[in-house]
């Protein structure tokens, strides 16, 4: 049978709305417009923070099972966090108080499923690691006192690989300052630790 690119695109994309949203076989394709295809590719480009904002959350009753005084506070916590734009250049976690944390998210699949990312994918967390350790122009606040994390969405073996090839090619400023987080990890305020959260 011959290739029929309308076929193909409408096959995947009913079978991923009745597989994954509505479990019904429908033909979704054909009763949507232009316009709507428009809308859905709009609110889509979300996805990245909606990925964002669940590992967030995760990582926050993480907090809460290290951290005693995170707990004791956890809805003045999730109110902030809830409270922050997207586009807010400042970190995605900041706990202050008896407990100083700061934390950024990161949501980067090693590219092509491989086992290293991308320069452009290296290149933010970099930068990530900057601030954690170094402090943000547009936050008033200085992490030298606080615990630092950088927070990695677990894709499995890939994103561990991926993590571990960055910090041991990573920049020599950084050298010896960042450590993949296991329970028996004594944390330190100098250092920034990896903690992968599904």
């Amino acid at each position: 049978m011959n290739y029929n690119k309308e076929a193909e695109l409408k096959n995947r994309f009913n079978q991923f709305i009745m597989s994954k949203v509505t479990g019904e076989n429908k033909d979704y394709y054909s009763k949507l417009t232009i316009e709507d295809f428009v809308d859905i590719k709009n609110t889509l480009s979300d996805i990245n923070n909606i990925i964002t904002y669940k590992t967030t959350i995760s990582f926050m009753d993480w907090l809460r099972d290290h951290f005693s005084y995170v707990n004791e506070n956890y809805e003045i916590y999730l109110e902030d966090l809830l409270k922050v734009k997207p586009s807010v250049n400042g970190y995605d976690i900041m706990v202050t108080g008896k407990v100083n944390i700061v934390a950024e998210i990161k949501c980067n699949k090693p590219i092509n499923n491989g086992f290293k990312f991308g320069s452009a994918q290296k290149n933010g967390i970099i930068k990530d690691i900057q601030g954690l350790l170094e402090g943000k122009t547009k936050v008033n606040f200085n992490p030298i006192h606080a615990y630092k994390f950088l927070v990695m969405y677990d894709f499995g073996e890939h994103t561990l690989k991926a993590t571990e090839h960055l910090i041991k090619n990573i920049p020599l400023d950084y050298r010896g300052k960042i450590e993949v987080y296991n329970d028996q990890t004594q944390l330190q305020k100098d250092k920034v630790y990896v903690v992968f959260i599904k």
